[in-house]
């Protein structure tokens, strides 16, 4: 999600940039070197080269122009430190680099840059023990020890920071994205409810005339040429409204409880034929005797949706469909991996949506139904893909004790 296509948010990004090209263009200015040296020409550079990569970020939010946009920063930072030994505040510039890289929210972007800035310093360090002596930066061997441990301190508590609200933002983004799941179904449900029952009456009226003039042989076969392909239509309608109508069915039933290893094996063998057909094998390595809380038949409805789209998403041949389970706790994973087409991240985030499928012949409602079947038992499911390489599902159970 792009984070600056807010009006607001672009206009105080433009602010903000405009204060930070000010700032760097004033040190330019007030700079004690000559007009045509090095260092001018050099600061001169980093500031026009940073100024055009602001203003095309918010065009361009990928994640190469964040790495390029922070690694600039941090060339500028460590040129200033160099040309202008003078100057002590260029390394405390240094030393809060990563607090610029937190604001991007972006784990390897974060942990590339620490990992740069940690070496750099350390080079700093080495560089003004054994090669400078103090000649250019006579304050760093006033306490040099003491400046290694305050700037590897400073790395170590960016970091914490960085982890603490890292995983807090990714929590929120988990419980804001199963709210908003859970509204779309309900929504659906309330839809499916108010008009399905209306919907279905006049098709079943429509289908039981089609299949009466079916048989009737007074009317010429060319003129039903036509007849099955209107009822494989209207199929194809009803079974629409069916997974409709399961969404808005509560579940009143006493929690069941299921065999994951039983189940999976029984579904598995129901597929083989299937898989085999488009010259995929399967691999199995399920924990014995493990229950979870859901019942059979809708376990079975999860693993056939899930290993059938596995089946006709691996076009290899040597297509292979890797199904196990972990244990975590009071909590069973399920994984189904593949080695298929993938999907990209916006493919990804578009599952689950009401007649959102890949597939051309697909209502995107099982998957749906899938996510339904889930949340009624206080589970969850993940997906990560990457396209050309596969996917893999996580289906999250609670273990029945």
């Amino acid at each position: 999600m792009k984070e600056l296509n807010q009006l607001s948010n672009l206009k105080w990004y433009k602010i903000i940039v405009l204060f930070i090209i000010c700032m760097m263009a004033s040190g330019i200015i007030i700079s004690p070197a000559p007009i045509f040296s090095i260092q001018k020409m050099i600061q001169l550079l980093f500031t026009v080269t940073i100024s055009i990569v602001f203003f095309i970020y918010p065009k361009k939010e990928t994640f190469m122009f964040k790495g390029i946009l922070i690694y600039l920063i941090a060339g500028y930072f460590y040129s200033l430190f160099l040309l202008y030994p003078e100057t002590t505040l260029n390394f405390v510039f240094i030393t809060v680099l990563p607090c610029i890289a937190i604001a991007f929210f972006h784990k390897k972007i974060y942990y590339s840059i620490g990992i740069v800035n940690l070496i750099g310093g350390y080079g700093i360090f080495a560089y003004i023990y054994f090669i400078d002596q103090g000649e250019r930066f006579p304050y760093f061997l006033e306490d040099y020890w003491g400046n290694i441990i305050n700037f590897t301190a400073c790395q170590f508590i960016f970091f914490f920071v960085f982890f603490i609200t890292n995983s807090r933002t990714e929590k929120l983004k988990l419980y804001y994205e199963q709210i908003q799941r859970t509204e779309r179904l309900k929504n659906t449900g309330q839809l499916a409810a108010a008009v399905a029952h209306e919907i279905r009456n006049p098709i079943t009226v429509v289908k039981g005339f089609l299949q009466f003039y079916e048989e009737d042989q007074l009317i010429p076969m060319k003129s039903k040429q036509h007849f099955q392909l209107m009822l494989d239509e209207l199929d194809l309608a009803e079974k629409v409204i069916s997974d409709f109508l399961s969404l808005a069915k509560p579940n009143t039933e006493k929690t069941p409880v299921s065999n994951v290893n039983d189940t999976v094996h029984s579904v598995v063998e129901l597929l083989s034929s299937y898989a085999s057909a488009n010259n995929i094998i399967f691999s199995l390595s399920i924990h014995d005797n493990i229950n979870v809380h859901c019942s059979k038949v809708e376990m079975k409805q999860l693993l056939v949706n899930f290993i059938k789209n596995a089946i006709e998403a691996t076009d290899k041949k040597d297509g292979i469909i890797k199904i196990s389970t972990e244990l975590h706790e009071s909590k069973l994973h399920l994984l189904i991996e593949d080695n298929g087409i993938g999907m990209d991240n916006e493919e990804i985030e578009k599952i689950g949506t009401p007649f959102y499928s890949l597939k051309s012949n697909g209502t995107g409602l099982g998957l749906m139904i899938c996510y339904n079947i889930i949340e009624n038992y206080n589970g969850s499911i993940k997906f990560s893909s990457e396209k050309g390489k596969g996917t893999k599902v996580t289906i999250q159970f609670q273990i029945a004790r």
